[in-house]
């Protein structure tokens, strides 16, 4: 299976990854809390983007602990060690790569990391891959995304551009090869890994509403994120996306008591201990 990253890489979808990581910050926190990061650890974050998880990390390690980012995007590095630089956090950098070959010695205390596995060609192989890196007892702490590409969309009401959008979005990524049910297949992925994942699974599913709040601004984002793979799907053309006026065009289209939804089911988060 050939991978593919349907989103560009782009100064707008840098933002759309910030904007998405406050979205699902508590989430994530609350995982890695529970998973027991702490001040003190080395931590490897995979697939950093924008370096939202890795900055969180950082603040639970504090300044006795270690995090390093790893993203095969190198604009995307140079743009998370800015991030960090502008912070004053001199317990993390990033690294331009592919996590599943990255080695570090020593081995860390915790691997993690927040919509990945995803889109990997292999997500177990992936996983096996960069638990070289985990040292025994170590945790790992992930969170994935349920995406329903044959179910209705999750936005009220339906027949709205709002809702069009969403489908496109998901076109994008059947597309793509991106794998749907990762959420739902974490668990099961990491005890196939050899490891021991706890029972203790959370999921969160941000409801956003327009026009008032940021549904339709997050969705023209994650449009114009990947408007390569959405054509390719042959679901809409440039022209029907129209990306300049979607904002726009969804506003107008609204009825008057407004739409609610998201364009995925939600995020799961589960962690794991290294035997």
């Amino acid at each position: 299976m050939k991978e593919v990253y349907p989103f560009q890489s782009s100064d707008d979808e840098r933002k759309r990854l910030i904007a998405q990581g406050e979205l699902v910050a508590s989430l994530t926190r609350r995982l890695f809390e529970t998973a027991g990061i702490m001040a003190g650890m080395r931590i490897l974050d995979i697939g950093s983007g924008s370096g939202d998880v890795a900055l969180l990390a950082a603040q639970l390690v504090g300044p006795t602990g270690d995090v390093t980012g790893i993203d095969r995007d190198a604009a995307q590095v140079e743009y998370a060690q800015q991030r960090a630089k502008t912070q004053g956090l001199t317990n993390l950098h990033f690294v331009s790569g592919d996590f599943r070959e990255i080695e570090l010695t020593p081995a860390v205390d915790a691997i993690v990391g927040r919509l990945v596995l995803m889109f990997a060609a292999n997500p177990l192989d992936a996983i096996q891959c960069v638990l070289r890196n985990l040292k025994p007892g170590g945790i790992i702490a992930l969170q994935e995304s349920i995406i329903d590409y044959e179910g209705p969309v999750f936005i009220e009401p339906l027949d709205c551009l709002a809702a069009r959008a969403a489908e496109w979005f998901r076109a994008g990524f059947k597309h793509a090869g991106v794998h749907s049910r990762m959420g739902m297949r974490l668990f099961g992925l990491m005890r196939k890994a050899g490891l021991i994942p706890s029972t203790e699974i959370h999921m969160l599913v941000p409801i956003q509403e327009g026009p008032d709040g940021a549904l339709f601004s997050t969705l023209t984002s994650v449009v114009r994120s990947q408007i390569p793979a959405i054509v390719a799907s042959g679901v809409a053309t440039e022209a029907e996306i129209d990306i300049d006026t979607l904002e726009q065009r969804m506003v107008a289209d609204a009825p008057a008591d407004g739409v609610v939804g998201y364009f995925n089911l939600g995020h799961v988060g589960v962690w794991a201990r290294k035997p």
